[in-house]
């Protein structure tokens, strides 16, 4: 018995020498390890960043650094070695996207860099065919509302303002922001870290990536027509004011707006022989332009009340008061010329063009009024004209098309216009504003660009007695990434020689 107490005191006693001498030599082993291991700081980024744009940056722009940067995928799988060097996660990196109705609050150790802006567009569908579902006040309370960008919005359908503010205006509520969250976890590294993103994300680096563009305004209106009395009113005291009324904010607060001048400006008694011709002092002009025309167009049937001298004359006006017009000119040359403009960086290409029948006079704008190598007169439709249109889009031109067309007094587009107004668009053409029915047509989307066949007398004085003659609408167009985000129609009334902007519930 006492020797087998001897055998297992023997083992006891070799079993806590066995234990002593691992506990020792493992904190032996894990003090030199840690006294000899380095620290590798890595900063984890979000893997929707780092495999992005910038990935060239996180590989090859941080030597040097005392953190390198890792996927966030490759971060949760580092496995140390033994005897390798201990990685500890200094920081993150990610990406947020939102709505900046809180600005985001930066921490000492949490700073925030503004990557890109984009603009959301509430849309609706544009129904058209309805007068009052045009106006951003009277919507259908089933009406569904969705959200884009300018570029992203659905054929079909148009943008709203939010609480009357448009996209690209201060204070506009619905930029979306994408931003870099650089959170620092270790003081060591945290200036270098910060420095590191405000040298790459800072704002200098990322304007160019920001959408934030404003919306270009252009408005258009049906026909004008300022003999009559109208010019009289007009260049008076107040004349403005007496003449557009209600219109006039809408005419100016545009960034450039289109009207047709019915006649020309001579001061010839040489009328054509025809049922009507019409004709105005050329002083009225500038009082056209300060009520916010940009643009007149003369390629109506009108043109030519005068015969070519009264037309030469017009075309001399409205070199001498600068008038910007396109489809005219002293030979074919000049009136196949578009006019180039640029408003806000968008830059406009613009074309008028006649297409209407022969009167019942016998007039015949083709044959009487075109422009050719010898005579002064206007552009009529073509083949040749799509094609130039087709040249001015791929020039990157925004491109608007004017056209003089259609029966008068008929309130649907003929087939030869849907056939002409189709082909502009299918080649190029942004919007296509019609005239010379004298009365309202519809107002339609082609694909991504806008018909408006016909918007009626906007001043035209003497159509009191003409069914429809009195109603017009002036459209406007707001366009967003060099397409057409914002449609809105404006209804106005004639009356006599003034204009009015039509009640909804008044004068409906």
């Amino acid at each position: 018995m006492g020797f087998m107490k001897k055998i297992v005191k023997i083992v006891l006693i070799s079993v806590c020498l066995l234990i002593f001498a691992g506990i020792l030599a493992f904190l032996i082993v894990n003090t030199v390890r840690s006294y000899s291991r380095k620290v590798e700081y890595v900063v984890q980024v979000d893997d929707s960043l780092f495999f992005s744009e910038y990935q060239s940056l996180f590989e090859h722009d941080a030597e040097g650094l005392p953190f390198k940067f890792v996927s966030n995928n490759l971060g949760s799988d580092f496995k140390d070695e033994f005897f390798g060097p201990v990685t500890v996660t200094a920081g993150y990196l990610y990406t947020q996207d939102g709505i900046d109705l809180v600005p985001r609050e930066e921490t000492s150790h949490t700073k925030v860099f503004l990557l890109n802006t984009k603009t959301l567009l509430p849309t609706v569908p544009a129904d058209f065919k309805n007068e009052k579902s045009a106006e951003n006040n009277l919507l259908s309370p089933t009406l569904s509302l969705s959200f884009s960008t300018a570029a992203g919005i659905e054929e079909g359908k148009r943008a709203l303002p939010v609480d009357g503010i448009y996209a690209g205006e201060e204070e506009y509520p619905l930029d979306v922001t994408k931003v870099l969250v650089c959170t620092c976890l270790v003081s060591e590294i945290e200036e270098s870290l910060n420095a590191w993103c405000e040298n790459h994300f800072g704002k200098n680096q990322i304007s160019e990536n920001t959408e934030h563009d404003e919306p270009v305004f252009i408005a258009s209106v049906g026909d004008i027509m300022v003999a009559r009395g109208a010019q009289e009113v007009m260049m008076q005291e107040g004349g403005l004011e007496k003449t557009f009324g209600t219109t006039l904010p809408v005419l100016q607060g545009a960034d450039y707006t289109i009207g047709n001048l019915e006649g020309v400006v001579t001061e010839s008694w040489k009328n054509a022989t025809k049922t009507y011709t019409f004709k105005f002092k050329k002083e009225v002009l500038p009082y056209l332009m300060e009520a916010g025309f940009d643009y007149l167009m003369q390629t109506n049937n009108h043109c030519y009340d005068y015969g070519e001298a009264g037309f030469k004359d017009t075309l001399a006006a409205f070199k001498e008061y600068n008038v910007p017009s396109s489809g005219i000119g002293y030979n074919k040359e000049e009136a196949r010329k578009f006019y180039h403009t640029e408003i806000k960086g968008l830059p406009l290409s613009i074309i008028s063009c006649g297409a209407y029948p022969v009167e019942r006079s016998g007039f015949n704008g083709q044959t009487t009024a075109t422009a050719n190598e010898n005579r002064a007169g206007i552009l009529w439709k073509s083949d040749e004209l799509l094609e130039d249109v087709k040249k001015e889009k791929e020039a990157g031109y925004f491109v608007i098309v004017n056209v003089h067309a259609g029966q008068e007094y008929v309130f649907k587009p003929s087939a030869s216009q849907r056939e002409f107004y189709e082909a502009l668009c299918e080649n190029g053409a942004d919007v296509v504003f019609g005239s010379h029915p004298h009365v309202l047509q519809p107002t339609e989307w082609y694909g991504k660009s806008l018909i408006v066949y016909s918007q009626g007398n906007f001043l035209f004085n003497g159509m009191d007695e003409m069914p429809g003659a009195t109603d017009s609408e002036i459209v406007k167009i707001g366009v967003l990434d060099g397409r057409i985000a914002y449609v809105e129609q404006y209804p106005a009334v004639l009356k006599e020689a003034t204009v009015r902007l039509k009640s909804p519930t008044l004068d409906a």
